[in-house]
């Protein structure tokens, strides 16, 4: 995002109880000042700060859209606590209003948030947020390659299976995927998990020698995006995301570009891009371990998989999905010029 003519204004945390109160007050008046330096505002919904930018847009008289990014219901539902739960229908009404009063909406899903979240606006669909390049086959032929040779491999080198997301919450279900390793273990190949993602791992090592598992699991921190991520999915046998919340995943998308196998959950946009076979409800750990446990060996499966996977993720290339962002902006400013976008 770093690039000419790109600014950044940072806001306090307006999630929590202190940024639904004391803090808002001081938040909402920068926000008028903001808005009112500005001809457009495009709000990334759900957010605080996004609810904020519309509400303070429509009351003065600016021309606003949406880009739908996910799902404030999972991620309230599953937010691990009674008052997540509470406030799940309060923001998956607000998601609601605000694409019923929308002129225009992108979304980075085909339908999952469309159905959920719909909108009588002109609309762009399936416009994730992930960059790829034009992917050679090579990468497949090399994918292949790699899985022919995994039933010859000795005992030192092990299955890798690898899980990409943030370690400050537990949204990305890696605790599912730790007691499923746990539970499948004695059904389970030789193998090691690798997880990268920002966040302090000490409390999740814990979680997992609780669990019995502290040996198998390596915490690999954070890296560039780009190049960096996919050479490390390269390295990885077997892509598992065991969300409990998403809008469309980048990171199961870059897996799949580089013919990786993926095990996911069925949450949000997910089913999308992973057949069925190949999913489980999240947080279902038993499921999980089974479905694990089945496909740690399967090696036609996993063939299948690459290729599969592979061929989905070009509808995911750079071009396609930068022509779609494009068609989204110009039907924006061409609704401003023609004076029909403000509500």
């Amino acid at each position: 995002s770093s690039s000419p003519n790109v600014e950044f204004n940072l806001f306090p945390n307006l999630s929590n109880l202190q940024g639904l109160t004391l803090t808002r007050p001081s938040a909402a008046r920068r926000m008028q000042k903001l808005v009112a330096l500005h001809d457009i505002v495009i709000a990334r919904l759900p957010s605080e700060i996004g609810f904020l930018a519309v509400s303070t847009a429509r009351a003065a008289g600016k021309p606003w859209a949406v880009e739908v990014v996910g799902c404030p219901w999972d991620g309230m539902w599953h937010y691990g606590s009674i008052t997540g739960r509470f406030y799940a229908p309060i923001a998956w009404l607000r998601m609601r209003h605000a694409l019923q009063l929308s002129n225009h909406a992108i979304y980075v899903t085909r339908n999952f948030l469309q159905q959920r979240y719909p909108t009588r606006a002109k609309n762009i669909a399936s416009a994730s947020n992930v960059i790829l390049n034009s992917v050679s086959p090579s990468v497949l032929e090399a994918r292949l390659i790699k899985i022919s040779n995994i039933p010859n491999r000795t005992k030192k080198h092990k299955l890798r299976i690898g899980l990409i997301g943030t370690l400050q919450n537990r949204y990305k279900g890696i605790q599912t995927l730790l007691a499923a390793i746990a539970k499948g273990r004695n059904q389970l190949p030789s193998l090691s998990l690798h997880i990268l993602g920002s966040g302090d791992p000490t409390p999740w090592r814990a979680e997992a020698a609780t669990l019995g598992v502290a040996d198998l699991v390596h915490f690999e921190g954070t890296l560039n995006t780009g190049e960096p991520i996919l050479r490390w999915l390269d390295t990885i046998d077997i892509y598992i995301q065991p969300s409990l919340q998403e809008g469309l995943p980048r990171a199961v998308i870059e897996a799949m570009s580089r013919g990786c196998p993926v095990l996911a959950t069925t949450t949000a946009g997910i089913p999308e891009l992973v057949p069925e076979s190949d999913l489980v409800r999240p947080g279902n750990v038993a499921a999980l371990a089974e479905l694990l446990c089945k496909r740690a060996t399967d090696y036609a499966w996993m063939a299948a998989s690459a290729r599969s996977n592979w061929k989905t993720a070009q509808n995911y290339d750079a071009d396609k999905l930068e022509a779609r962002r494009s068609t989204f902006l110009d039907q924006l400013r061409n609704s401003v010029e023609d004076g029909n976008l403000i509500k």
